[in-house]
This record gives C-alpha cells, structure tokens and sequence, in this order.
C-alpha cells in the first residue's frame, strides 16, 4: 500500500513531515472519502491483514476489513467506536494480535474534513502493566517473602519490619518500632553490625539475633542505603535472612562438597554436564586436557565427539524414553585442538529431572592403537600359518601356468593352432586365480579402514574356508557346510569376519591334530552352519557356530579363554592373541561369542551378530573373466610409452600395441622416458611405480605437469598401497592396471583414454 501525501503540501518541508511522523495520518473528506495517509497509518493499517482503498469511504474499508476477520477484532471495534461516539469522543484503544495496542482518534479539520490519528501505545501499555504487576509483586515479595525486611532511620531504629521478622520475636510492630537493631544482637557483634552500615559498598554480615526468651537465632543481615529526595542518606534498607538450619548444614556439605570437587577435578576422566539438546554446560579439568582447547560457549559436546556410536542424541532419547535405564555406553571420536584425533569412550547417565545429563569420557586412543596393532600382529600370525595354503594356492596355478606353456611349445612345433589357443587360454585364466589370491592377501593383510558396510557373511565364510581347506584336506579333516540360501547381512569390516573365522576354524584344526596324536581312532570333522534366529521379544541374530572333534577345552581354562596371550599350544605354534582379538572384533560389530565342550566330544563356538535385515547388501566385486583381447581396430592408433624395468614385459606390451595399431615406445626408468618424452610427442604414458633411476611417482608429477595431454596410467604389483600415494598427487592419474596386467584390460583402458 503506497502513502498518499496531501494534495495541499506541496511545500517539500510540509511534505517531508507529514511523511516522517511516527503516529499514523490519515485525512478524509466531509463524505468519509480518503484523501491521504502518510507510511505510520500504511503500516498500522496493515494489521488488519486487508489493503486500504482509496475508492471506497473509510466506513466501507473497515467494513471490509471486519469482514474479513483477520485483525482479531480490532477492526469490528474500530468500527464499533465510529457509529457510537461523536467526532470529539475520547480516543478508541485497539488491542491487536501479538500484544500490539494501537490508539486511534479522528477529529475535525479545515474545510469540513477529518484527520484520523492512529499512534502505537504498546510499549506504553507494557510499561504499565509492567507497573502495576511490578508493584504486586513488591507488596507480595514483601509480605510473604521467607526473609525477614526492616527499614532504618538515620539512628538505626526500626521504622518498619515485614511479617516474617515479626513472627521471630512473636510480638507485633509496636514492640520493635524505634528499638536500634544494635539492641537485638550480642554485644560483641555490635561494631560488625556497624561496620556493615558505615561501608561504602557494605556485604553482608552473619550475626546472631537474640530472639523470644533469649533464644539465638543466627542470621544474615545485608543493607542498602536510603537517599532522600536531595540525595543524602535519609536511612538503611535490611533484609535478614535465617541460616541458622543452614549454618549447621553447610559444614557438613563443606565436607562433602570438598570430597565431590577433589573426585572431578582431579579424575583422568572427563566430565561433562549437558543440557537436553547436547550443549556443553560444564567440562572438568580433565576433558579440558582431553579436548586441547578451550571450549566455545554453548558448543555441542558433537563437536567434540563426532561420529559417536551410537549418536549421542539417540543415547539421550533413550535414555528418556526407558526410565528403568541409568546408563548408556558408546564410543566416539575425540576432536582434539592442535592434535590428531583420538578415541573415546562414552557413558551417558540422566543428571536429576530437570532434562541434563551426565557424561563420562574416556579417551582410548592408545587402547585403540594397541588393540590395532595386536589384530594388525593376529593377522600377520594368520598369514604365516595359513603359509602352507597359500603356497598351494599360488603353487597350484603356477604349476598349471608351466605345463600350459610347456604344451603350447609342443602344440607349436605340431603347428596346431586350436590347441595353442586353449592352452594359452588355460594360462590366462591361471594369472587371474594368482591374481585373486595375491589380492585376498595384499587385503586380509592391511590395517582395516574406513567405514563400515552391510556385506553377506556367507561370503566371509566362504573366503575363509577357501585359505583353510587346503591344510584340512592335506592333513585328512572333513568339512561340513549347512549355509541358508539367503543372505546374511551384517554390518562391519568383511576382512574381520573372515579374520574371526580363520582363527576359530584353525583352532578347530589344531585341536583335531591334538586328538589325533593323543589316541587314534574318531572322526576328524569340522561343521559350519549358520542360520537366523529371532529370540523373543529381540532384534534378529545371525547364530554361526562351529563344531569340531578335537580334544575339547578343559573346564579351567574356560574364564581364561579369551585372555590375550592365553595358550595351551606350544612354543612357536601359537600367539595366544587369536580368540582374544577375535573376541574384540565380534564385539566391535555388536556380537558375541559363546563356547562349549559338546558330550559327544570337542568343542563347539557360537557367534552371534546383529542380523541388518533393513540395510541392503554390498555385493562382491565379480571376478574378472578371462577373454581374448578386443579387435584392434576399435580404437585409433596412439603413441604410447610404456615404461617398466622388467624388460619381457615391456617387450610384450609393445608387441601387443603395434599388432593393434598404435606406435609403441619403451623405457626401463623415469630418467629413460624423459628422454622420450622430450623428443617425441606421446599420447599415453603407461609407467610402473617401483623402478630405479626415478621411480614412477615423480615421472607421473613431472608428465602431468608438463605435457598435460598426455593420458596417465599406472601398472603396479601394490594397488592398495600405492593408491593411498597416488592420491596424494596433485593431478592424479587416469587409470590403474594391477599385475599382472591383461592384455584384453590394458586395450579397454586405451579405448577409454582415446
């Protein structure tokens, strides 16, 4: 709604005013018509939720407006106000929605017209009310208040006491008006009662007041001067407050108080007070320490422990939605200012009614890094003792590998070309099974990372049973598999459940081979099966157990079982670390393990793991199948650089690039293949990481940075190692190719890079 200026001022000064006023202007004909309104009545009139027209007499948009409805009533009223009172009656007061009030008159102007003022009286009406509540609250402070208020004369008599003084001397005004209250205290306390009135900013003082007969009641008496309307002292103003319960109360809470604050100032945990929405109230000393920087006010305790599990959010909505419980336990990490960030372990418990919280935290950063490094130490003692079926894995393929070629040169000297291709056939898809295998171990071996995954244990357990069978077949071991055709969803680290599994199966194997040697006879048998259950009034578990027919677990070593470094096995055949870590790694992943002797003989493991039955599955990545490299003349001719310091196999990359096409060129080190690339124009780069006289990483930085056409790729025996490096670089590259590389992989990768 745009304000209209009166069409009489036109004097820029008038017209500046007129628009400038705080009350709102409204100005209208001896009809009611609109004339005028400056911007205060365009807002005011806003309220009402209706837009002013100018068309239609002031009566009529208010009628609009009522019938509307929008204004709360303050329109109806407006209304009301015009139709009953005469042009001078007194000014109509209009209470809009939101606590506004708006005071409204109209009177009579030059020339027959009428000017409608309309002023804001909210802040008027609040300082009014505030007021009047302000003074009932006074006399009802001053009449109920559990203190007892007395006022003083320049002498220090009592003019005035309020009903709780009173009540301690049990006797009305007249028995203490005009007594000094020096009177009412012991004669050694008089000159502090006199200190505390002489004093520019005088505190409080306790002193005992001799009360109905001679009764000593011990009291707190705080004072404030009194000025006169030409601003001296006309008096003192005193509140007396009752501590004798108190006095002989706090110090036993002295005592107590003083305990309490040594525990949390001086405890190597951190404790924090939060409010209902996680906002940090308090922190001790210690998690100060934990933290390594000051905190920021009103800093979520998320900031400080990210990532927490499970949410601390969560932790509190269940902690208020179960009152039976007092704690809740999680773990999370601990941003530490300036530092790296650690662990911490969390236990939240309800502070009281009023909706705080009180949580501990336990930094187990070095606990964690331990445990890391003792599973990290598991799987190195894994690797070794499942060396001798990985020498049968890798042994197996190569053996294959060598009597393919062997009979491809036969097949060669025969000229017979169908069985030359099988043959070689038969040889790339042994590379891939070595392939595999160097893979699972390059990856069982690392340190696990990242975040964790729903995957199907089904396949763990198959990657387990693939390293164990070998040494069970060797060794005369039977096993059994009961697996469900669906899946079984867990969320964690696949590696760690095919690292639990590992452990238990080889600790079924060893207690077999012990029995075996003890007294023959038996069956050597291993069962695996694994199921979903759904207990009664739980969430669904995956139960895993494994069954053998070993010597069994002797019934005093059953508190100590999962003991690190707890063995019964000799020297040199165990770390003792395995059902201890194992232990660790099912926890983590929210499960348990359960161990029992079976009657019939050995023993039997359970595991059981939280079933993610509402979390789809990550598949495996599918293995690569063999096929015979694509037609050369899918992708146009390049000139590519293949730079590695194995020379076959240089040699037979660019024998293989020339056949399909492109211009191949070769170098044995990044100082070699500067050289090339300084005097030839290359399309691709194809390098190895490890080599001397310049290794691959520098040769890859150097080419991206000067040569920016040039496609990059990378043939390395360590993808998972060397991807962490190579994502350091600032450019990247453009593909990796793992050893040993394929022929039909290197052509796809050239097609894309084309």
């Amino acid at each position: 709604m745009r304000p209209l200026r009166p069409a009489a001022a036109t004097d820029s000064a008038a017209t500046l005013a007129f628009d400038s006023l705080d009350d709102g202007l409204l100005v209208l004909d001896s009809e009611d018509g609109i004339l005028a309104w400056n911007p205060a009545f365009a807002r005011a009139w806003a309220l009402l939720g209706v837009p002013l027209v100018r068309s239609l007499t002031f009566a009529e948009n208010l009628e609009a407006a009522a019938a509307i409805g929008r204004s709360g009533g303050a329109a109806e009223a407006w209304l009301a106000h015009r139709r009953a009172a005469p042009e001078t009656a007194a000014p109509c007061l209009l209470a809009l929605s939101g606590g506004l009030a708006l005071r409204i008159a109209e009177t009579a102007i030059a020339a027959g017209r009428h000017l409608v003022t309309c002023r804001d009286v909210t802040a008027e009406r609040q300082r009014e009310g505030a007021l009047k509540d302000s003074e009932y609250r006074y006399r009802l402070l001053v009449e109920t208040i559990t203190e007892g208020l007395i006022v003083l004369d320049r002498e220090r008599r009592i003019v005035y006491a309020n009903p709780r003084f009173l009540s301690w001397y049990g006797s009305g005004d007249m028995a203490l008006l005009g007594r000094p209250l020096a009177d009412l205290t012991t004669p050694p306390e008089r000159e502090r009662l006199a200190a505390l009135f002489s004093a520019a900013a005088p505190r409080a003082v306790e002193i005992p007041l001799v009360c109905v007969g001679g009764a000593v009641r011990f009291a707190l008496v705080s004072a404030a001067p009194l000025r006169a309307a030409e601003g001296g002292v006309s008096g003192h103003f005193a509140v007396i407050t009752d501590v004798t319960d108190l006095r002989r109360a706090s110090e036993r809470l002295r005592d107590s108080e003083g305990r309490f604050r040594s525990i949390i100032e001086s405890t190597p945990f951190g404790i924090l007070t939060l409010d209902g929405a996680g906002r940090i109230l308090s922190a001790n000393p210690a998690f100060r320490v934990l933290a390594g920087a000051d905190l920021g006010e009103d800093e979520s305790a998320e900031a400080r422990l990210p990532e927490a599990t499970p949410p601390i959010a969560e932790m509190m909505e269940r902690l208020a939605r179960e009152p039976q419980l007092r704690t809740v336990d999680g773990e999370s990490r601990l941003v530490r200012g300036g530092c790296e960030p650690g662990h911490a372990r969390l236990l939240l418990a309800r502070m009281g009614e009023d909706g705080g919280f009180l949580m501990v935290v336990e930094d187990v950063t070095e606990r964690r890094r331990m445990e890391e490094v003792l599973r990290h130490a598991s799987k190195l003692a894994l690797l070794g003792e499942m060396s001798a079926s990985l020498a049968h894995e890798i042994s197996q393929p190569l053996n294959v590998i060598r009597l393919a070629a062997e009979s491809a040169l036969l097949s060669l000297e025969d000229g017979d070309a169908a069985a030359m291709r099988a043959k070689f056939e038969i040889i790339g898809a042994q590379s891939d099974r070595l392939r595999e295998t160097i893979d699972y171990m390059q990856g069982f071996s690392r340190r696990d990372a990242g975040p964790r995954r729903c995957f199907d244990l089904r396949d763990a357990v198959e990657a387990a049973l693939g390293m164990v069978l070998p040494q069970c077949a060797n060794r005369g071991i039977a096993v059994a598999r009961h697996l469900p055709d669906a899946p079984l969803p867990v969320l964690g680290h696949a590696r760690q459940a095919e690292q639990v599994l590992i452990n238990l199966l080889n600790n079924a194997v060893d207690a077999i081979v012990e029995r075996r040697a003890a007294r023959a006879g038996g069956a050597d048998e291993i069962v695996l099966s694994a199921r979903i259950e759904t207990p009664r009034g739980a969430a669904a578990e995956i139960r895993l157990e494994i069954a053998d027919t070993g010597t069994g677990i002797r019934e005093e070593d059953m508190p100590h079982l999962f003991d690190p470094f707890f063995t019964r096995k000799t020297e040199g055949a165990g770390t003792g670390l395995g059902l201890s870590i194992s232990l660790g790694l099912v926890t983590a992943m929210g499960g348990r393990i359960e161990v029992e002797n079976r009657p019939e003989g050995g023993c039997r493991f359970r595991v059981a793991l939280p079933a993610r039955l509402d979390t789809p599955v990550e598949p495996p990545p599918p293995a690569a199948a063999a096929a015979p490299p694509p037609a050369a003349a899918e992708t146009p001719p390049m000139a590519v650089l293949v730079v590695d310091d194995e020379e076959l196999a240089t040699r037979e990359i660019a024998a293989f690039l020339k056949k399909s096409g492109h211009t191949a060129f070769t170098a044995a080190s990044g100082r070699q293949a500067h050289e090339v690339l300084a005097a030839t124009h290359i399309d691709i780069l194809i390098t190895d990481l490890r080599m001397p006289d310049g290794d691959g990483f520098q040769l890859i930085a150097e080419a991206a940075a000067e040569y920016p056409h040039i496609g990059l790729v990378v043939m390395t025996g360590q993808p998972l190692r060397d991807r962490e490096a190579l994502a350091e670089l600032e450019n990247g590259v453009d593909a990796i190719l793992r050893k040993p590389v394929s022929l039909r992989e290197l052509a796809e990768t050239l097609r894309s890079l084309a």
